[in-house]
Parts: C-alpha cells; sequence; structure tokens
C-alpha cells in the first residue's frame, strides 16, 4: 500500500547538549511530537530559524559564519527572508540577518526529495558567541551505524490538529531518535513509497519523529565530546505518524558540493 510522504516543514523535539546531556521526552500515541523537551539557552548554538513576514517557517544549521544549511524544498525565492540566530524563542532571537543568495542541489528532485540540500548565503556574517556558534560538519563519506542516538531539534508542530494544522511552539524544541538502515527504512514505508536513496538517512519509528515547520533543521549525533552534524530534515509522514521513520538529507553524501558554496 502507497504510504504517504510530505514536503511539510518538519518539527522535532529532541536534545543533545554539548557533552552528557540525556533526553527524556514524553510522548503519547501516534502524534508526532508531543510533548518534546524545551531546550536550553546555548545548548544548539547552530540552530537557525528561516524567517518571512514575520513567521517562522523552515529550520537549518550554521556551517560557516556566512552560510546556513537547510532543506532545497524550503524554495526560498525572496531577499525578504530573515534568518534568526542565538536563543530559544524564534520571534525573539539574538540576531536577524536577510539572506542574500539561497543555492539548491543541481541535482534537487522536488519528486522524491532526493538531493535535498540548500545553502544560504547570508548577507553579512553571523557575529559568533557562546549562543551562536558554527556546528561541526561530518566528514565526507562518513556513515554512523543504525541504531545510533541522534538529536533533532526546531520549532515545528509538537502535534498535529487536521489537515494543515498544528501547535507550534514559542521555544526551540528538541529529542532523541535512532538512526534506521536505509534498508529497513525502505522496507518500513514499503515498495511503493519513494525510493529511499544514498542522499537520504532516516531516523525515528516508535516515539519521536519530525513534523511540519522545521524543514531544514539539523540532525546531530554525539561523536566524542563534540556534536557532528550529519543531516538536514528532509521528508516524513504527512500526518506526522511517528510509526513511520523521517528521512533527512545526509550530508556527507555531498561534502564536496558544501565546501564549493560555503568553503567549509
Amino acid at each position: 500500500m502507497a504510504r504517504d510522504i510530505s514536503l511539510d516543514a518538519f518539527a522535532d523535539c529532541f536534545s543533545t547538549k554539548p557533552l552528557e546531556r540525556q533526553i527524556h521526552p514524553l510522548f503519547s500515541g501516534s502524534e508526532r511530537v508531543i510533548n518534546g523537551q524545551d531546550a536550553d539557552v546555548g545548548a544548539w548554538p547552530w540552530q537557525a530559524s528561516l524567517q518571512r513576514s514575520g513567521s517562522h517557517f523552515c529550520g537549518g544549521s550554521l556551517i560557516a559564519p556566512g552560510y546556513v544549511m537547510t532543506a532545497a524544498h524550503c524554495e526560498i525565492t525572496t531577499t525578504t527572508v530573515y534568518v534568526g540566530l542565538g536563543g530559544v524563542y524564534w520571534q525573539n532571537l539574538e540576531q536577524y540577518i536577510q539572506q542574500d543568495q539561497f543555492t539548491a542541489h543541481p541535482q534537487y528532485n522536488p519528486n522524491n526529495f532526493d538531493y535535498d540540500y540548500g545553502i544560504i548565503t547570508l548577507a553579512n556574517n553571523a557575529a559568533l558567541n557562546d549562543n551562536v556558534a558554527v556546528a561541526n560538519l561530518v566528514a565526507d563519506g562518513k556513515e554512523y551505524p543504525a541504531g545510533t542516538e541522534a538529536t533533532v531539534t526546531g520549532w515545528g508542530y509538537t502535534k498535529k490538529t487536521g489537515q494543515g494544522g498544528g501547535v507550534v511552539p514559542d521555544i526551540l524544541q528538541e529529542g532523541a531518535v535512532p538512526l534506521i538502515s536505509q534498508s529497513q527504512c525502505q522496507s518500513i514505508w514499503g515498495a511503493n513509497s519513494i525510493p529511499i536513496t544514498n542522499r537520504m538517512q532516516c531516523a525515528g519509528t516508535g516515539s519521536t519523529g519530525s513534523c511540519n515547520g522545521d524543514s531544514g533543521g539539523p540532525l546531530v549525533v554525539l561523536d566524542g565530546p563534540q556534536y557532528i552534524l550529519i543531516g538536514a530534515v528532509s521528508w516524513g509522514s504527512s500526518s506526522c505518524n511517528t510509526n513511520y521513520p523521517s528521512g533527512y538529507a545526509k550530508l556527507s553524501a555531498v561534502r564536496g558540493w558544501i565546501n564549493g558554496i560555503a568553503g567549509v
């Protein structure tokens, strides 16, 4: 049976704060992220909020002082988009910087979300401090095994309330999700779903996942003493059903392309 895949911006409740930090979110039934955990100020200093007309619509990750990693499907076509950085309240962040340019991966396919990578060039460099910092990018070709605990963060829906609606949190949410292999992800979604490609990292099932409102936002893993940015929120169940894993754009698959634009 065909499964529903949505390109909606996704929200998450996941956690991980520098060094040892465990998350114990509460969940209910099949709703996506109902009771996530509020993030602490400075816990995720690379987290970005993409805003237009005073509203948050996508997430992102600061990967260099002048560049933000996000998803191609966020489709920024106007310079009236601002990138908010620093803090946990999307309406009251420390810095709001206008975007200068948006570059989607040239092989991005909106029909199946393959190569769902986008990079924002900022009009001015971000001022780095304790609450605004550059993420540590995953190495070229680096793979983390299935079962590795990852963390997803964002301001997307914490609860789906019907067709096109949902509960948007004021405070940045964090939550833990296990990584899932490409083959297992395809098996769960079924043969009639989109193909799970080598540019996709699946994560979640059973309790936590992404939902509308945080597409482009970070997926990180704790590797030794530091968090590593491995993905950007890409796609998932249109009803935010946590029985199905969400898909993230796998950054290790396009490190050369990222370096060519952002120099990192």
